[in-house]
């Protein structure tokens, strides 16, 4: 079986309710989606995405360079190839490139899963067939009230949610703390509140700040500082008891490896777009499993679905708020979290199935584009 032809477009869109953090506010997300083709006529499908930048670099990474590389290519040898597209484009850093990379990934996975006639959770090990799934929020605008955000943890848990993960980074920590105590009350026992930063607080905020938050019994605390900050969340974890989650600023397992040889997190949350796809983030899973810790996959919750139903090391699944293709109109056929459970799709492959109706009507032209930054 050999590679003939690969297909790339990229698409913005809107999320599916306005997204917005201590450090970001959201205009669009990008989705790049490769289809790949092969000699015995089976098709794959890839993706990727951004967050209001870069779809067209990524795209045309895709189409000027990487596909050149693995046409004619055995998609059946994920890692040759991977390791070539790799190796190729280095020279670029650590970032796009593997934002590139795993569209093309992506897509030879779910054509391994249509040849060997598998859903894609049993090739990576099938550990499980369902996961416990967090619901995730991204508002933390000033006009969002206390009981804006109760409302909607009251339909969360009219959904079959227990854990919950909210925005915090307010100026004042007093309001952040109002929030997380109004969340975890009407939650009730058994339920659990996680809190994201978005690299909010420098080191020494984050010492402060963490040491207050810590009585309070969290889940987690993702990302207090800048990401590349190894020490400074070495000496946070010695400091606090509550756990520390981060990776979605990561691209390599290498990495990974520092955070995990300093003790500087607990829960690792590599996103697989990120990365470079499956086959790098399978190394980074089983990486995390060695140092003892549990992965919780940033995004994507229709492939992360499967990913973590793949390895032994699973934590939990994340639900974005208007982030899921799903939500998006995307999908031939919704894939859904109910309950709080996730359950892969048992189709050959990842089984998402893009509408490509739906698709065509949000293609990213950049002539018409009009990039303003959503950075704070």
């Amino acid at each position: 079986m050999k590679i003939v032809n690969i297909s790339t477009n990229a698409y913005r869109l809107p999320p599916g309710v306005p997204w917005e953090d201590a450090t970001n506010k959201v205009d669009g997300l990008e989705f790049i989606v490769t289809e790949i083709t092969t000699d015995t006529g089976l098709t794959g499908t890839g993706f990727s995405y951004t967050v209001d930048i870069g779809g067209t670099v990524i795209k045309a990474l895709v189409e000027d360079y990487l596909q050149h590389l693995v046409i004619g290519m055995n998609p059946l040898n994920y890692e040759e190839i991977w390791n070539k597209m790799q190796r190729q484009s280095r020279r670029l850093g650590l970032g796009v490139n593997s934002m590139a990379m795993a569209a093309i990934d992506i897509a030879v996975w779910d054509l391994m899963g249509k040849h060997y006639g598998q859903p894609l959770y049993r090739l990576l090990g099938g550990a499980r067939n369902q996961i416990s799934t967090y619901i995730s929020e991204i508002n933390l605008s000033n006009e969002d009230t206390v009981e804006d955000l109760l409302q909607r943890v009251d339909s969360y848990i009219e959904q079959g949610y227990r854990t919950v993960k909210i925005k915090i980074g307010k100026e004042d920590i007093e309001e952040d703390i109002e929030r997380i105590r109004k969340v975890q009350e009407r939650l009730g026992k058994g339920g659990k509140v996680l809190v994201d930063l978005n690299q909010k607080w420098s080191a020494t905020e984050a010492l402060t700040k963490s040491h207050i938050l810590d009585p309070l019994g969290l889940g987690w605390i993702e990302e207090p500082m800048l990401y590349h900050d190894i020490q400074g969340h070495s000496q946070l974890k010695k400091a606090i008891k509550t756990p520390i989650a981060l990776g979605e600023s990561m691209y390599s397992r290498f990495q990974f490896l520092e955070y995990l040889k300093a003790d500087a997190v607990d829960i690792v949350q590599a996103d697989v777009a990120f990365v470079g796809g499956i086959t790098e983030w399978l190394k980074i899973a089983h990486l995390s499993s060695a140092f003892g810790k549990p992965v919780a996959p940033h995004f994507m919750m229709e492939l992360s679905v499967h990913l973590l139903c793949g390895v032994q090391n699973a934590y939990m699944l994340e639900n974005v708020v208007g982030g899921s293709f799903t939500e998006l109109g995307l999908l031939e056929v919704p894939i859904t979290v109910e309950k709080g459970v996730g359950v892969p799709s048992e189709l050959p492959g990842h089984g998402i199935v893009f509408n490509k109706s739906a698709l065509a009507k949000h293609l990213l032209d950049p002539t018409t584009l009009q990039f303003q930054g959503g950075s704070k």
